[in-house]
C-alpha cells in the first residue's frame, strides 16, 4: 500500500527503524565513473545522494529515468540513498506542466522550450555532460528561434 507515495510498513509511517525512511523516487543522474548520483524523490524534497557502494544492487541496474523504493538515512552531506529497488512496472513520475494561455500546437516560450529539451536530452542520454547539454539546447533554441516554433 502506498500512502503518500511512501510505503507503509509495520513499524510506523514510512519509517524504518531509526533516522531511516522509505521512499519512492526517479533516478535524475548517475556518474558511473564517479560511482554516485541522484534521487528526486516522488514526494517532493531534496535530491537524495546514492553511492554505488550502498545500493545492493548491480551497477548496471542505476539507468536515468528508472523508478526505485529505497530507504533514506541522513549522510554526512544531507539525505542518501540506500536499499534500493526498482519498482516493476511503474511509469515514471509525471510531471504537469501547464502552458499558460498557449494554444494547442501554438508556439512556446523559449525557457519553456528549453526546459523541455534539457529533459528530454538528459532522458534520452544520461551520459551527456552539463556543458553537452547547454551547448545543444543552445543551439536548437536558436534553431526553433530562426523558424518561429518559440516566442520572441
Amino acid at each position: 500500500m502506498i500512502v503518500s507515495r511512501t510505503r507503509v510498513i509495520a513499524e510506523g509511517r514510512g519509517v524504518r527503524g531509526a533516522g531511516v525512511q522509505v521512499s519512492i523516487g526517479k533516478l535524475v543522474s548517475f556518474d558511473s565513473s564517479r560511482g554516485f548520483g541522484f534521487i528526486r524523490p516522488e514526494d517532493g524534497g531534496p535530491d537524495v545522494f546514492v553511492h554505488v557502494n550502498d545500493i545492493g544492487l548491480d551497477e548496471d541496474e542505476l539507468r536515468q529515468g528508472r523508478v526505485f523504493e529505497f530507504d533514506v538515512t541522513e549522510g554526512d552531506r544531507g539525505p542518501k540513498a540506500i536499499n534500493l529497488s526498482l519498482v516493476a512496472g511503474a511509469p515514471p513520475p509525471v510531471r504537469a506542466h501547464k502552458s499558460k494561455d498557449r494554444p494547442a500546437g501554438g508556439p512556446m516560450s523559449a525557457s519553456e522550450h528549453r526546459r523541455l529539451i534539457t529533459e528530454l536530452l538528459l532522458d534520452a542520454s544520461p551520459a551527456l555532460t552539463a556543458g553537452e547539454i547547454l551547448t545543444i539546447r543552445d543551439r536548437l533554441t536558436a534553431f526553433a528561434d530562426q523558424h518561429g516554433w518559440i516566442e520572441n
